[in-house]
């Protein structure tokens, strides 16, 4: 490769590496009176509620979200225990109340007679077969809202405890919503008492025989609800509104008639109806934002596969939870970074002289790439299993570099030309390199489907740096060796490579 085009692939890689960093790192003001700001692109980027630190719009999110517990029906807290019977004066009320309650293995919560315990307050068989069925209803709802910082799990046995970043609109709507239970339905009618059946859905049949699935969508900044139905879902639901909007209707025509749509026995949506439904999706709009569109159209979905026997919950009170890693870790998660960062490239402009250079560039695409994804994913945020994700392929690309430059090193020690070193090390580390990235990606990608809800971002990270990092041993840090080696006289003293001296007998 020639020098001149060497140089000029030098300056448009610099320009290149330049402008990434700096639109992912440097924020600042602008204009009259710095009326505007420019924000980079990771202060743009989602944070995890664990993460304490100023972010967000006008840095007014400081970590933290919304806890919550749901109650099954049939259990109760101590608290609402004491307090019902506290308030109960007559002496046979209080024993009947008394009777009906029995207090769990572990004294945390008391477990209704019949319901949930029998008389000797042993858990029944069925409830808790259900109440695991409920955990993992409510566990993949979680997961559906790819929110990491999500959490959901079992607390005192019987009850289940979610937490929810107070990044997301709409915490409580989403908390409250989760909790319905039950089976999908749908009844149009003037009122939701005068309301009838619309799916009419037989004994040997399933609300899966009509409804396919719920989704959301956004368009325009509106955010729908989709409902997509079988086609003998969109037959069902046209003839039950055939009418609508018509003077032939069995109403008046000046009658609203609504569309409810149920989760158990709780309207979820209410639709106002002025013309045929046809067509197998139903688009429903409303005061929605992304989150909460989200939110109802997991809960709706979920409910597909809902029963008329699943398990009711009563969701208690949502209290706000600071960051769990404390007020600065944003901080000292960027300090954490800066430091390991001036340490490996010491090791490398140390150890490899100006070949240094090489590695500096490859490390700087590499972050950039992933900061940028990370911003750009919908589900991805900065988190602190997702840094670690990423200073574990920030080490293989290090290690990925390292063991090429050594390879390269040994071969021009044995005295070969520079260029044949630097072929046969590559030749020599090439497939070991690309298996190990390989492989981690490919259990990155995996773990994502499996993962709990604060692990799958980092898990797609995982497997998403492992290819940047792939790409940037095996490809782009060879390009930039070619294009920096080719514009000195002397590759072996730029990367500091020595031969080894034979002394003679």
């Amino acid at each position: 490769m020639g020098k001149i085009k060497s140089a000029l692939l030098l300056v448009l890689y610099t320009l290149l590496i330049a402008f990434l960093c700096f639109i992912c790192t440097v924020s600042f003001n602008y204009g009259e009176n710095d009326l505007h700001t420019f924000s980079s692109i990771l202060d743009l980027t989602a944070k995890d509620a664990d993460l304490g630190g100023t972010y967000g719009a006008n840095d007014t999110y400081s970590g933290g979200g919304y806890s919550a517990v749901y109650y099954p029906e049939g259990v109760i807290s101590v608290s609402e225990y004491e307090d019902d019977l506290a308030g109960i004066s007559d002496e046979k009320d209080r024993t009947d109340y008394q009777n009906k309650y029995r207090a769990s293995e572990n004294g945390a919560l008391y477990l209704e007679v019949g319901t949930a315990c029998d008389e000797n307050g042993a858990v029944l068989a069925s409830f808790t077969e259900a109440f695991a069925s409920a955990v993992e209803t409510m566990t993949a709802r979680y997961e559906a809202l790819h929110a990491d910082g999500a959490r959901v799990s079992v607390r005192d046995d019987y009850t289940i405890e979610v937490f929810l970043p107070e990044m997301l609109d709409g915490e409580y709507y989403t908390i409250s919503h989760f909790a319905y239970t039950g089976e999908l339905s749908l009844t149009y009618g003037t009122s939701e008492d005068a309301a009838t059946d619309v799916l009419k859905v037989e004994s040997k049949e399933s609300v899966s025989d009509y409804v396919t699935g719920v989704s959301s969508r956004s368009s325009g900044g509106t955010h729908y609800i989709e409902l997509h139905f079988t086609q003998k879902g969109a037959d069902a639901l046209a003839e039950a509104t055939e009418k609508a909007g018509s003077s032939s209707d069995s109403s008046s025509s000046s009658t609203t008639n609504y569309l409810y749509i149920y989760v158990g026995d709780t309207a979820i949506i209410s639709l106002q109806v002025s013309e045929a439904l046809t067509g197998n999706a139903l688009y429903i709009s409303g005061s929605y934002t992304a989150e909460t569109a989200a939110a109802t159209a997991i809960l709706l979905d979920s409910a597909v596969d809902g029963t008329a026997d699943d398990l009711t919950f009563t969701a208690g009170d949502a209290y706000q939870i600071p960051a769990a890693y404390g007020a600065n870790a944003l901080i000292w998660l960027y300090i954490s970074f800066g430091v390991l960062s001036v340490a490996m490239m010491l090791f490398f402009f140390i150890r490899y002289g100006l070949l240094g250079f090489v590695h500096l560039y490859t490390y700087l695409l590499f972050t950039a790439c992933t900061i940028l994804c990370v911003w750009a994913i919908p589900f991805l945020y900065l988190s602190v299993e997702v840094y670690v994700a990423f200073l574990f392929t920030a080490l293989m690309l290090s290690a990925g570099n390292a063991v090429t430059f050594e390879a390269a090193r040994k071969e021009f020690a044995l005295g070969k030309t520079f260029a044949s070193s630097v072929k046969t090390g590559y030749k020599k580390t090439f497939w070991k390199l690309f298996d190990a990235h390989i492989v981690v990606a490919l259990f990155g990608f995996i773990a994502y489907f499996i993962a709990f809800p604060s692990l799958q971002a980092a898990m797609f990270v995982l497997g998403l740096t492992a290819v940047f990092s792939g790409l940037g041993v095996l490809l782009f840090n060879r390009f930039a060796w070619a294009i920096m080696t080719a514009l000195t006289k002397k590759p072996g003293k730029f990367c500091n490579f020595k031969r080894e001296e034979v002394d003679d007998e």
